[in-house]
């Protein structure tokens, strides 16, 4: 052959896909889909996946719809599907939080005599209202669960929003406890949304990520209790001015703000879609959605060990968080002696922490998982937990020894207020430092003309007349009064026994150190919240609406259970604190009974025990609520929905 023919041949042997670049099709097709990771790990839909209907997705997306990014997006406006609909979970969990602990914020005005402006409730009465408004949760939360696999997260958290409404207004409208009482029963309803919040976003996120997105959205959701017990006592002030400083109006007009955060948060709940691809309607007509079986859901779900055993440890977390979210504020009123308003920053911290811990502990639950499987997000969650129930029994320690404003019940001692030590004061020689309400020129007086009397080491957050301002110099519109250190002072001319204990902890200095370890507490506590909701999307695929909803009431019941047994009246409350930090660490240790066939469990790798949690299993072909089939959904573009 000749040169040119020679060369011709040669080039036509060379690999058919050869590049300009050098490059086969082979090596560029892997640095195309290495560029698309890139992208997808920035939250672009690189790839320009679609739903059934044939709207593209703004996140990237696996093979079944789910969202494999979220905290890249988590700060821009949400879009559909995703990122709307976790927004909208958040939000609305954040709204009953919000709802069902204002009332608890707002106790140290409600709970005062009628003739003060409040309705006179017992400490019984107390203990009653706050365990009614979680305890009536858990039934709500058991059937949230199935409600969400029949009718979807979604339609089931907007109607919850709606259940409070008529509470709220019980609240605001109550003359006696019984009235309260019930209020607070009604909008305990609706804190099963946090069932639905956890369900709708495990549907949406895929498992990789999930442990993250659930705490995220749970963590923040609880965000509520620490904004309602930080900001109630100051819109309380608020309201004070607009009902010309009469208390029993102020608090009434409180429970305003709750209820439109509702309205609001069921808007945007409604607005949203079930799942990534569409409404349950819709994708059962395109025929991609099974039809769910409720009584196979039910089944399927109550008869898995790791469900049950996994609702009883969430109870001494989630329910711990009720408890102190219950207590609280109530604990540094009375026992640390500050006013309302400090209580609720105080008891504020241990929501609040909800900002970053819970989420906290849903990254170290996929942390945990990447490096160590399923047996890492156990570990990690009985570590967090434990280390929780150490830090509780920390907190009531601190102030044990003490002498307490306990019990409830006991002889009340005439009432002192410390006036501080203004310079004008000194310059004028007035008086300042603890003055007695009557002797020494003053002579105040109740509503009903009685002295104003406190428990031993007590504290009382009172509303102050023109005469009483008059008297000791002040400006206040409330006051606290209190039981002053053990000491002797000049009273009408006579050297005067004050106070009747030299340890109180109202006069311990101790309020510091005990809101550090709050916050220490908080953060384990939403930590553990966080762990287990990174474990419960894999206990049952088939029944995950009914194993989160028997798992979210256990963390309502473990709260009941708490509540009645250490804050009843029967313990000092630091004392409840310290018992209940026991019973934690004891129930922690059940999460070494959680085990999965395909995993392992804490002490036994994958294949080591023959034994399934799943007693009864559902059929064969059974799928759950948010497993599409997407081969027969091939005509579902033909009808796509002109909204969302």
């Amino acid at each position: 052959l000749r040169e040119p023919e020679r060369d011709t041949l040669k080039a036509r042997s060379k690999p058919p896909f050869a590049m300009a670049s050098g490059k086969t099709q082979e090596e560029l097709e892997v640095q195309i889909k290495s560029l698309h990771s890139q992208l997808e790990k920035l939250g672009v839909n690189s790839s320009g996946q679609k739903d059934i209907f044939g709207r593209s997705f703004d996140l990237p997306v696996d093979a079944e719809h789910k969202a494999t990014a979220f905290a890249v997006k988590l700060f821009r406006l949400p879009v559909q599907p995703h990122m709307y609909a976790f927004w909208a979970a958040t939000f609305g969990f954040f709204c009953t939080f919000f709802a069902v602990f204002a009332p608890a914020a707002l106790l140290t005005w409600i709970k005062e005599d009628e003739s003060e402006g409040g309705l006179g409730l017992t400490p019984d009465e107390l203990s009653s209202a706050g365990a009614a408004a979680v305890g009536t949760t858990v039934a709500m939360r058991f059937l949230a669960g199935p409600l969400c696999d029949k009718f979807g997260a979604r339609k089931t958290m907007g109607i919850l929003l709606f259940t409070a409404l008529p509470g709220l207004v019980v609240l605001a409208t109550a003359q006696n406890a019984n009235a309260f009482i019930a209020g607070r029963a009604l909008i305990g309803l609706s804190l099963a949304s946090f069932v639905t919040c956890q369900v709708w976003c495990s549907q949406m996120f895929t498992k990789s990520i999930v442990g993250t997105v659930n705490a995220t959205a749970g963590g923040w959701g609880n965000l509520g209790g620490g904004v309602t017990n930080l900001t109630m006592p100051y819109i309380f002030l608020i309201m004070m001015s607009f009902a010309n400083d009469e208390v029993d109006r102020a608090w009434r007009l409180c429970y305003i703000v709750p209820l439109v955060l509702h309205v609001v948060g069921a808007a945007a709940v409604f607005t949203a879609r079930d799942l990534p691809d569409g409404n349950y309607a819709e994708l059962e007509k395109s025929g991609a959605k099974q039809k769910t079986d409720s009584k196979v859901v039910l089944v399927t779900g109550v008869t898995n060990i790791n469900a049950w055993l996994l609702t009883l440890t969430y109870g001494f977390c989630f329910g711990v968080e009720l408890t102190m979210n219950n207590v609280a504020a109530g604990f540094f009123y009375n026992y640390q002696g500050v006013t309302p308003q400090l209580a609720g920053i105080a008891a504020s911290m241990f929501g609040l922490m909800n900002i970053f811990a819970r989420s906290l502990g849903g990254l170290l639950s996929d942390f945990c998982n990447a490096r160590f499987g399923m047996r890492g997000r156990l570990w990690s969650c009985w570590i967090i937990q434990t280390i929780e129930g150490v830090m509780c029994c920390v907190l009531g320690s601190v102030t044990a020894d003490m002498s307490a404003p306990y019990p409830a019940d006991g002889p009340k001692y005439p009432a002192f207020v410390e006036i501080p030590k203004d310079e004008w004061r000194v310059a004028l020689n007035s008086s300042w430092g603890w003055t007695p309400l009557v002797g020494n020129g003053c002579n105040v007086a109740d509503a009903d003309g009685k002295p104003f009397k406190v428990l031993a080491c007590g504290t009382k957050s009172i509303k102050t007349t023109d005469a009483m301002k008059d008297c000791l110099g002040i400006q206040d519109k409330l006051i606290l009064i209190q039981d002053p250190p053990l000491g002797h002072m000049m009273i009408d001319g006579e050297w005067t026994q004050i106070g009747h204990h030299d340890d109180c902890i109202s006069h311990s200095g101790t309020f510091g150190i005990a809101v550090i370890i709050v916050i220490i507490f908080s953060v384990f506590v939403q930590m553990a919240e966080g762990l287990h909701f990174g474990i419960v999307p894999y206990v049952s695929r088939p029944a995950l609406g009914i194993v989160s909803g028997m798992v979210g009431a256990g963390g309502n019941l473990g709260s009941v259970i708490a509540t009645w047994t250490f804050f009843k009246g029967r313990y000092r409350t630091d004392d409840g604190i310290v018992n209940l930090g026991i019973m934690i660490i004891g129930v922690t240790l059940l999460l070494f009974g959680v085990h999965f066939p395909e995993h392992g469990s804490m002490l036994f790798k994958k294949g080591a025990i023959k034994y399934d949690p799943q007693i009864v299993k559902p059929p064969a072909d059974y799928r759950g609520a948010d497993l599409m089939d997407y081969s027969k959904a091939a005509g579902a573009q033909k009808d796509k929905p002109e909204v969302v």
